[in-house]
């Protein structure tokens, strides 16, 4: 059975409050009719009403004083004027104050059949995209990850993140790999006024540097060979979000020029373009480089830099806060139980001792990785020994002491070094690269030079 649409109707004048009602026929519409204005606030703390007929004459206060307290009101209805005056200016002077409409009297009834059903079509796809924010919303909390510390520097860190949140400013996060800089740049898009709408995010290292352009600006059809249809750019994707930008540092530089240009004034040109357009986005960047040394090297923009570095945060590596490494093995743990259906999983107390032993220069991605393999390979679910731990602590000249006689390059030491990794791996280069800290691209590059094939 379709839902009735519930009308209050306003007006000082008897005859019209009973004769409305009555020439519109339609079966889903339910009329209720008061006489003042005092009546109508009264109506709508009794129940919700879809559309609201105002008069713009009402004995006590007029429709036009209190169309903002309607509008105001919990689940507010849509509001149509109704005025003997034929000037546009009362008209235009209530959409201004939150009518969706006005109708001049005297009005036929099909003219106001037809206002009051535009108005509801309204008020249904107003509230269907406030149930979709919300579905956002909750959808968005989902994937952040809870923080998980016990360090003092990181409860300083997070807590001056939320306030940062709220203000609508760039953001800078520094860190080595590993140490949680999505985490952070979710946490803060969290808590921003943004959050209704989901997180755009890109690895700037993982793009192929020819299509840059394209995957930030968007393209036009036949912009260039294989350019089939029109593209929205990840810019245009995140209007009236958040645009993360990880392992920023590794953006060429002509690219860095036309990125500085969008921050500056909010105006973009897809590939292919004639005109400009404009986006509303906040960005969260991200590197583990040393960025003024970039900027001293001449790989990365200063202008640009200065730009991005308004807000900025500084992860310290695990080994600086080795307060949370407890706190990150139980929430691993837990994760782990639950993923492997495992609910006995623990930890020895030599196990526990590696752990505390060690010094994680992968950070937080080495210490799960190192936890799911621990666990994968033990044979019980009390985990007595942690896999993989003592090829990493050792020094390299006694890794390599049993294999060469000679002093080696530092260029040989690295290709040993990644040689090495990438076996453990069994030839999966994305977490080879993980595992070296460095970017996909970077990976790919050194084992050309390699001359590595598979």
């Amino acid at each position: 059975m379709r839902q009735k649409i519930k009308i209050l109707l306003a007006d000082d004048d008897p005859v019209l409050r009973r004769l409305l009602p009555s020439q519109i026929t339609a079966d889903d519409l339910e009329f209720s009719a008061v006489e003042s204005a005092k009546s109508v606030l009264g109506k709508l703390k009794e129940e919700d009403f879809d559309v609201v007929l105002l008069d713009v004459n009402l004995p006590d206060i007029s429709g036009i004083e209190i169309l903002p307290a309607i509008r105001q009101t919990e689940n507010a209805p849509e509001v149509i004027m109704l005025t003997a005056d034929k000037s546009l200016q009362t008209g235009i002077e209530a959409m201004r104050r939150g009518a969706i409409d006005y109708i001049t009297k005297p009005a036929n009834s099909e003219e106001v059949e037809t206002f009051i059903r535009k108005a509801v079509e309204k008020r249904r796809l107003v509230q269907e995209n406030e149930r979709f924010r919300a579905a956002v919303r909750q959808q968005n909390r989902n994937l952040v990850i809870e923080p998980v510390h016990q360090s003092a520097v990181m409860k300083q860190i997070f807590a001056q993140s939320e306030t940062v949140a709220r203000l609508d400013t760039t953001v800078l996060i520094t860190g080595e790999s590993g140490t949680g800089k999505d985490v952070l740049a979710r946490w803060i898009h969290s808590f921003s006024p943004r959050a209704d709408l989901p997180l755009v995010s890109v690895n700037c290292g993982a793009l192929p540097e020819n299509l840059f352009e394209s995957e930030f600006f968007g393209h036009e059809k036949g912009s260039f060979t294989g350019a089939t249809t029109q593209k929205i750019g990840l810019i245009e994707a995140a209007n009236d979000s958040t645009l993360f930008l990880d392992e920023i540092g590794e953006m060429p530089l002509p690219m860095q020029v036309k990125l500085l240009h969008f921050l500056e004034n909010g105006n973009f040109r897809r590939v292919g373009a004639t005109r400009d357009r404009q986006s509303d986005v906040r960005v969260i960047a991200a590197t583990n480089k040393n960025l003024p040394d970039e900027v001293r090297a001449g790989r990365f923009r200063t202008d640009l830099f200065y730009r991005l570095n308004v807000i900025a945060f500084h992860l310290p590596p695990l080994r600086e806060r080795t307060a949370d490494i407890s706190a990150l093995i139980h929430f691993f743990l837990e994760k782990l139980r639950s993923g492997f259906n495992r609910p006995n999983l623990a930890l020895s107390e030599n196990a526990k001792n590696q752990i505390k032993n060690h010094s994680w220069e992968g950070n937080i991605r080495e210490l799960r990785n190192t936890l799911e393999r621990s666990a994968v390979l033990s044979p019980t679910d009390l985990i007595e020994e942690i896999y993989g731990l003592e090829s990493q602590n050792l020094a390299p000249e006694s890794r390599l002491s049993n294999s060469v006689s000679q002093p080696l390059t530092l260029a040989e030491l690295e290709k040993m070094h990644i040689l090495r990794v990438l076996k453990e791996t069994g030839g999966h280069r994305e977490k080879t690269a993980v595992m070296l800290g460095i970017t996909s691209r970077t990976l790919y590059r050194k084992l050309n030079e390699y001359d590595v094939k598979s």
